[in-house]
């Protein structure tokens, strides 16, 4: 009666463990294919791409840069044609201090 009854027990354990095991194939097999999905040059790059755009003050050191190339630019064209009235280079030089001072 003993032997019945473990026997019984057994044939259930070993039931469990073979649909438990089937269950973690099946996940392992979706976990195989997200992580091939997730290597795929474009979710490479886009994955990129969004951490880059979630960087804190993105936007602000984007604005300043361009506005201190837009400076230089100016700074540099008016070096070139100095006007009558100041001296040439000085205004530029002042700016383009202030502009390294500033970043």
């Amino acid at each position: 009666m003993k032997k019945l009854d473990q026997k019984k027990i057994l044939e259930a354990e070993i039931a469990y463990l073979k649909v438990k095991q089937a269950a973690d194939l099946n996940s392992l097999k979706e976990q195989y294919h997200q992580t091939i999905e997730s290597f795929t040059p474009i979710n490479i790059i886009k994955n990129s791409f969004e951490s880059i755009i979630d960087t804190p003050n993105l936007k602000a050191k984007l604005l300043r840069q361009a506005l201190s190339l837009g400076l230089n630019f100016i700074t540099k064209s008016k070096q070139k044609a100095p006007s009558e009235h100041q001296k040439p280079g000085v205004l530029g030089k002042i700016i383009r201090f202030a502009l390294k001072t500033m970043t």
